[in-house]
Formats: C-alpha cells, structure tokens, sequence
C-alpha cells in the first residue's frame, strides 16, 4: 500500500470521501493531474458513486486482487471522482456547463459534468486512463468483473505511457451515451 509521501499533497475531500484497501489517491481532477505531471505518472480516473453498486463489487471483487492493487499502487495516480457527492464547493471552483449552460456548486455536479462533456458518459463504474497531457491512453473501461481484462487494461495504459503513445479522441456517438448507474 502507498504511504501518503507519494502524494503530491493533502488530498481535498480526504476527510469524507476515501479509497478502498488503503490506496492513496485524490477525489480532485485538477489535484490528481497537477500530481501525474510532477511525478510523471498517468492517471488511473474512477468515475464513481456513494450509490453505484456495481462501483462496490468492481472494488470488491477486482481492485482488491493483488495484481491490480500493486499496478494501481505503484504505476498511477488514482484519482475517485464521485458524481453524487454533494459537498458544496468554494464558488471560485463552480464551472458553469458546456452541456447545459447550469452552474455546477456542488463536488458530484462538478464530477458528472466532466464526465459527462469530456466523454460522453454518465454512468458509473467508469475508468478512465490519461496520460499528463490528458490523452487517452486507451480505450476507457466499464463494469466488466473479469480481473484478467482490467489488468489488461492498466498493463495497455502503462504500455502506451511508456511510449508516450495516444490513442484517437475517444468520441462515441450520441447513441451510446448511457444516462445512469
């Protein structure tokens, strides 16, 4: 398990929101971004909710396996973005929506939002690997209980880190936008 000397700094949120099996990690897009840069890792972004389920048995049942623990651990920067959180922000951390021109005050609003404009999803489990310029290293991964498959996935985004190699801009089509857990 990381000790929080590998962190960049005090994680916001760290006092309500936590991570499961004692990994470390950030519950701010921009703190975990600014962290991946300095440490020159990519970002391992979980898209998750207080009320996802299937968030659960993915942690449960996946996460915990040693081999995606030590990958999570050592080789990224976790980020937990919850979209149901609702901590209010600091007004000067309100955005207001490129999607629906609506301010969004609260952590989860922020979360969904981004997840929302940036790729076109709004459902949870929803992982996501950027590289520190934001690329897309690979193909985002959804509830899938296969450990051997999520391993893939985080071996794939190391991979094409290491070779500092994109993929194209992932943009699905309005017909695949799902809405929900």
């Amino acid at each position: 398990v990381q000790d929080k000397s590998s962190l960049c700094e005090e994680p916001k949120y760290a006092d309500i929101l936590h991570l499961p099996h004692g990994l470390q990690g950030y519950f701010d897009y921009d703190q975990a971004l600014a962290c991946a840069r300095e440490q020159n890792k990519p970002i391992f972004v979980d898209f998750v909710g207080h009320a996802c389920a299937n968030c659960k048995v993915m942690e449960q049942n996946v996460w915990s396996d040693p081999r995606v623990l030590q990958r999570l651990e050592n080789d990224y920067i976790v980020v937990a973005l919850y979209v149901d959180e609702r901590t209010k922000l600091p007004e000067s951390d309100w955005i207001t929506s490129t999607v629906d021109g609506k301010v969004k005050n609260t952590v989860g609003r922020k979360n969904s939002d981004f997840q929302i404009s940036r790729f076109n999803v709004n459902s949870q489990p929803y992982y996501v690997l950027l590289g520190t310029e934001e690329q897309l290293l690979t193909d985002p991964y959804g509830f899938n209980t296969n450990i051997d498959d999520f391993i893939a996935f985080l071996d794939r985004g190391i991979e094409n880190f290491k070779n500092q190699k994109d993929i194209p801009a992932f943009n699905p089509s309005p017909l695949d936008i799902k809405i929900g857990n």
